[in-house]
């Protein structure tokens, strides 16, 4: 019976989460369905250099835009035909820079290019060199970060929707760090009865993998209370395993005594350290429910 109940919480990990899409973020920004994003181009003086519309797009929630998947750069296209008058203007900002000087270009959030450059041109002579695009190919040419004050450059801002819980109870949190979200459930119950109230919410106990996690955990509850998570043994005297199939060894431990029970617990003191220990299964405690969400 413990094996299908085991069994039943891994599948329980694997379905994939509904996620939530509210079409609107600013009146003067444009969702595009096939990107799943908000755009909006701006064709005014703040183009005048690369920095000022980086900074313009982050006043605004938003990042300048680059193309992530290929096919994205024809949104701008789209853009600019919803013009009443059309800018006489062939190029754009994107969010691709060399401004640190390491000798390759990177997107405006850190990353290596995501794929190469269909036009890579030798950087210029100089340590400030940015990635413009054309509006109506798509093709991309390495240009002076810095424009002469009477040719600003458009460019586009792009939003997208935040990765939040895929729940709308409202008392799971996310920590986008550990690209979980947790839930304190204050209420004691016992641990298979824990169990099956994360699963029925989307989750599992929680299992904290690193001490990262055991911080994030340890912020959370209270001093001096037991909380259940997830990990017990399969079978009296074996060893501990936790609901995602992995042994307790390899995951957060901290040990505070050798309570020989079958189920896994956490607690923090004043010292403010999170310890692991056990507990009775079938004694009702507080317990720690989370979810992981998914990559977009």
């Amino acid at each position: 019976m413990k094996c299908i109940l085991l069994a039943a919480f891994l599948i329980g990990t694997l379905l994939p989460a509904q996620s939530r899409h509210a079409h609107f973020y600013r009146k003067d920004y444009t969702y595009f369905e096939e990107f799943d994003a908000f755009y909006k181009l701006h064709w005014d003086l703040t183009g005048t250099d690369w920095n000022r519309a980086f900074l313009t797009c982050d006043d605004e929630g938003s990042t300048l835009f680059y193309p992530k998947a290929k096919a994205e750069w024809t949104l701008v296209k789209n853009l600019t035909n919803r013009m009443l008058e059309a800018p006489n203007v062939t190029d754009i900002f994107v969010g691709l820079h060399d401004e640190f000087e390491l000798g390759e270009f990177i997107t405006v959030d850190g990353h290596s290019t995501p794929y190469p450059l269909p036009s890579e041109s030798p950087l210029l002579p100089h340590p400030d060199n940015c990635i413009t695009m054309n509006i109506d190919s798509g093709l991309f040419n390495v240009d002076n970060c810095q424009r002469i004050p009477d040719s600003p450059l458009p460019f586009v801002c792009k939003k997208v929707e935040e990765k939040t819980c895929p729940t709308i109870d409202r008392s799971y949190k996310h920590v986008k760090s550990a690209r979980k979200c947790y839930k304190v459930n204050t209420k004691p119950k016992m641990w298979q009865d824990a169990m099956r109230t994360c699963f029925m919410e989307g989750g599992i106990l929680t299992v904290i993998e690193n001490s990262e996690q055991a911080e994030i955990i340890k912020n959370m509850i209270s001093y001096d209370e037991a909380y259940f998570v997830g990990v017990r043994r399969l079978f009296s005297r074996s060893d501990f395993y936790t609901v995602k199939g992995q042994k307790f060894t390899e995951m957060y431990e901290n040990k505070y005594d050798d309570n020989n029970h079958d189920c896994g617990t956490v607690f923090k003191n004043g010292n403010e350290i999170l310890y692991t220990s056990t507990a009775d299964c079938v004694n009702p405690w507080p317990f720690i429910c989370e979810m992981e969400v998914p990559d977009v």
